[in-house]
């Protein structure tokens, strides 16, 4: 009587994709719960001119839930990793996405709150660096609309995800080339107002840091889809 053959290696691979199917869709997930939380961030910069420190109240409320939201879902999320224990190797790649974007909600609240103190003490008058916050905030959302679409392709299209991903580098680009011009603007004109000067500085290098770990998780979502792409 022959000896029944059981294929370990098609077991593990089945169990590795479902495992990839489930962190890519709770990566959809915080990315969907974070999405409000971007928009929110052009209304921020336009209470901010208006220093309507009442709406600002409100975004922050609004800005500090979704942040909240967001950290509860990241440590469901790396639960369920760890609990893989070695099955993936892109597990490091997950885990520091869920991070970035994690710290992405944290900066913006971070954001909110100090934009909401500024429109308390003082009114940023001059029409420049307005622009340059709107435009700046703009830029960002076009970057995580990107990311969005980057992490919804990961299952279904990993080449078009990578593709995606890439033009997350472009786009900020732009951010920093809007970053040096804000910084040079808020020197020239607030330079009599410091309490002005220190709140905005704070505002507006939380805005880059922002950018720059959109910029990260890309990164490792176009590994994550050279991957995929490898592997079929």
């Amino acid at each position: 009587m022959a000896e029944e053959y059981y294929d370990y290696d098609m077991e593990r691979r089945r169990r590795q994709s479902l495992a990839e199917e489930s962190l890519n869709e709770q990566l959809l997930g915080v990315t969907r719960a974070l999405s409000d939380t971007i928009t929110s961030m052009r209304e921020i910069v336009i209470a901010l001119a208006n220093a309507d420190d009442r709406k600002l109240k409100e975004l922050h409320r609004k800005v500090k839930e979704a942040k909240e939201r967001v950290e509860s879902m990241k440590e469901d999320a790396l639960t369920y990793l760890a609990r893989l224990g070695d099955l993936l190797n892109t597990s490091t790649l997950y885990k520091d996405i869920f991070l970035s974007l994690t710290r992405v909600a944290q900066m913006t609240e971070g954001i909110a709150y100090r934009a909401y103190l500024l429109a308390s003490n003082t009114n940023i008058t001059s029409n420049t660096i307005s622009e340059l916050l709107t435009s700046i905030a703009d830029s960002i959302q076009k970057e995580f609309d990107r990311l969005e679409v980057a992490i919804q392709a990961l299952s279904s299209n990993p080449k078009k995800g990578y593709e995606e991903a890439q033009l997350v580098t472009s786009i900020e680009d732009e951010v920093d080339n809007l970053y040096r011009q804000l910084t040079y603007s808020m020197y020239r004109e607030l330079r009599q107002d410091l309490v002005a000067l220190m709140l905005l500085r704070d505002i507006v290098d939380m805005i880059e840091e922002v950018a720059d770990t959109i910029r990260d998780a890309a990164e490792n979502v176009k590994f994550l889809a050279l991957y995929r792409v490898a592997r079929h």
